[in-house]
C-alpha cells in the first residue's frame, strides 16, 4: 500500500512536471506563477527547490479556505483559495474532485496534458508524444488515450 502523501505527490501537476524534466516549461508559458504556502512545503518535501518562476504566496485563512480543506487536500485547498484571492486566470490543477470545486468557485482549470499541448503548439517542446511518454516514465502520470489521440491530432502527431 501507497502512504498518502506518496500517492498524491506522484499525481501533482508541478511535481509530475518536475520529474520528467519539463517544469521550465511553466515560466515561458505563463507571467506569473503563484504557488501557496501548502504546495511549496508539499514540493520541498520529494525535491531539493521550486521551480524558477514561481512565487509562494501566502493564503488567507478565512472561510473559504476551510470549506476547502474540509473536502480536499490542503495543496489543492491552499491553491483554490489562491486563486479566487488574486483573481488568477488559470489554475494547474489535475485533482478531480480539487478541479469540480475550483471550477464551481468560477475558476478556469488547466489539466498537465493542456500545459504540455500548449507547449507543443508554443514550439516549445519539439514533440507531444515524446511529452506524454516522459510524463509517463518519470511522473507516472498517464494520459488516457483517447484524450492522448484527440490531443496528438490537434498538434498535427496523430
Amino acid at each position: 500500500m501507497i502512504p498518502p502523501d506518496d500517492r498524491r505527490q506522484r499525481h501533482a501537476a508541478l511535481t509530475t512536471l518536475i520529474n520528467a524534466g519539463l517544469e521550465s516549461l511553466l515560466p515561458q508559458l505563463f507571467d506569473r506563477i503563484l504557488i501557496p504556502e501548502e504546495v511549496k512545503r508539499e514540493l520541498l518535501v520529494f525535491h531539493s527547490g521550486l521551480p524558477d518562476g514561481c512565487e509562494v504566496r501566502p493564503v488567507s485563512a478565512g472561510d473559504l479556505l476551510s470549506d476547502l480543506m474540509a473536502t480536499i487536500d490542503a495543496g489543492e485547498a491552499e491553491a483554490i483559495a489562491l486563486a479566487v484571492e488574486s483573481r488568477a486566470t488559470l489554475l494547474l490543477i489535475d485533482d478531480r474532485k480539487g478541479r469540480r470545486k475550483a471550477e464551481l468557485l468560477g475558476l478556469t482549470c488547466l489539466a498537465l496534458r493542456a500545459v504540455l499541448t500548449a507547449a507543443r503548439r508554443e514550439e516549445l517542446i519539439p514533440s507531444l508524444r515524446d511529452a506524454f511518454a516522459r510524463i509517463d516514465a518519470f511522473g507516472n502520470y498517464r494520459v488516457a488515450e483517447a484524450a492522448a489521440r484527440v490531443l496528438l491530432d490537434s498538434v498535427g502527431e496523430g
